[in-house]
């Protein structure tokens, strides 16, 4: 797809890309990391926004349990090893 003589790509395109999730993708796209536009329904990543963005810095990074009193496994915080 093209706007403004510019490639955007489907969420699952840049995340097969970048070896992670199209949630992590949309993650970025909040945080300003990644530039993408909401078409019908659907979010495009332009492809000037991917230069620069290595594989590793886009996966989702696991985090030990989040060491508070919480041990219900429900607060996101915790992973199985």
């Amino acid at each position: 797809m093209t706007v403004d003589n510019e490639a955007l790509f489907s969420l699952s395109e840049v995340a097969r890309q970048l070896g992670t999730t199209e949630t992590r993708i949309l993650m970025l796209v909040k945080q300003g990391v990644l530039k993408g536009e909401l078409v019908e329904g659907n979010w495009w990543i332009y492809q000037s926004s991917l230069a620069g963005v290595e594989p590793e810095s886009a996966r989702v990074q696991l985090v030990p349990s989040c060491k508070t009193s919480c041990n219900s496994g429900t607060c996101g915080c915790h992973y199985d090893s």
